[in-house]
């Protein structure tokens, strides 16, 4: 095994090809070529596929093989292969250690009004649709964003209880796709709320009062990268939402199933808008929330990365996060609990929302 990883270990290896650094230094050259397209991307918008974006989402797992060619390299004495992987290694403890780090909260967050924010892709194909409306209705958040939300599936929620529980709706009850969207809610609906397309991108917004102050949520599906077409339109839906975010005043999330990981350039370029990841901020980042599959020999490897989140602007702050089980779906669902800066406190968003915004179906009942 050594005369494999270690070329220089004998003769056979002085004088043989030396297949063990050979995958080392192919491994290192996949991973910079990943690092350094990423950073251009970052920093000049260089486009890139769809095969990249999915190495993006995977990065951290895929520099665990930094980690592994270092000690091979190192207990193998090449050194130089060692020292590369190892800057690789350092590339990885950056990329993901200060999502384990909590942000500093906010002097107001002390004695700021808390909301419940239920986030769940209950999955189209769910085969346990009533344990997963179930689940909902027992979270008992204030509003409950429920992605994948057919009508059918609707159905079933508010059969389970979701009728009583979440009164007050933002829907389109003729969406039958993969990528419907809805907001539930306890707490009746301002009026800003309505269902629209911001160009490809369908989105619920709820608007909601919060000590006197309307507070945002909005709710979205992109389209997932693996779909035929679907980075194309994945990345035309993202720089919507860019320019859909300024447009919208007062403390606001938005929530969903975006079907990117943190470590696309998107994402970054919608945390320049003044938004912040909620669960980041929490300090668990690196906690996932969806599996390969809902169930069999995939799904029972758990969740591998995180797709679903919620992102804040500076008039909320994270408080506690509760992840839930997987009840029929390939995504965690959970709770998070914001603060939100109301009344004098907080900070004017924008001009307000665009009165261009086509309005769709409000489903607004009370029980």
């Amino acid at each position: 095994m050594a005369r494999l990883v270690d070329g220089s270990a004998d003769e056979f290896g002085r004088s043989h090809f030396s297949i063990g650094p050979a995958i080392g230094w192919l491994t290192c050259a996949g991973l910079l070529a990943v690092v350094i397209t990423r950073r251009l991307q970052i920093t000049f918008s260089v486009e890139e596929g769809t095969a990249l974006a999915l190495a993006y989402d995977a990065l951290p797992l895929l520099l665990i093989g930094a980690w592994i060619v270092t000690v091979a390299a190192l207990l193998t004495g090449h050194w130089l292969l060692g020292i590369a992987a190892g800057g690789l290694c350092l590339y990885h403890l950056i990329l993901v250690v200060p999502r384990t780090v909590t942000a500093d909260v906010p002097h107001w967050v002390r004695r700021a009004t808390t909301i419940d924010v239920v986030v769940a892709n209950v999955f189209i194909d769910n085969e346990t649709p009533r344990d997963a409306a179930r689940q909902i209705v027992e979270a008992a958040g204030d509003v409950a964003v429920i992605v994948e939300s057919t009508p059918a599936f609707m159905e079933v929620f508010d059969t389970a209880g979701g009728v009583q529980a979440y009164p007050y709706r933002v829907t389109d009850p003729d969406d039958f796709s993969d990528y419907a969207v809805t907001i539930a809610s306890r707490r009746p609906l301002g009026p800003r709320s309505l269902m629209t397309r911001v160009g490809p991108l369908r989105v619920a917004i709820a608007d909601i009062e919060v000590d006197g102050t309307p507070t945002l949520v909005v709710a979205a599906n992109p389209m997932a990268t693996l779909d035929p077409g679907g980075h194309v339109t994945w990345k035309q839906q993202i720089e919507v939402l860019q320019e859909f975010v300024p447009t919208l005043s007062g403390p606001l999330i938005i929530a969903g199933d975006l079907n990117t990981t943190r470590y696309r350039p998107e994402f970054d370029e919608l945390l320049a808008l003044g938004l912040s990841d909620a669960i980041d901020a929490l300090g668990k980042g690196l906690e996932p929330s969806w599996k390969l599959r809902p169930d069999g020999v995939f799904g029972s490897i758990g969740a591998v990365v995180r797709l679903d989140h919620a992102l804040v602007n500076a008039d909320m702050h994270p408080v506690e996060l509760q992840n839930l089980e997987a009840c029929g779906s390939d995504h965690l669902p959970f709770v998070l609990r914001v603060a939100v800066r109301t009344r004098g406190h907080r900070r004017a968003r924008g001009n307000g929302m665009r009165r261009s915004l086509r309005r769709h179906t409000v489903d607004a009942r009370s029980s």
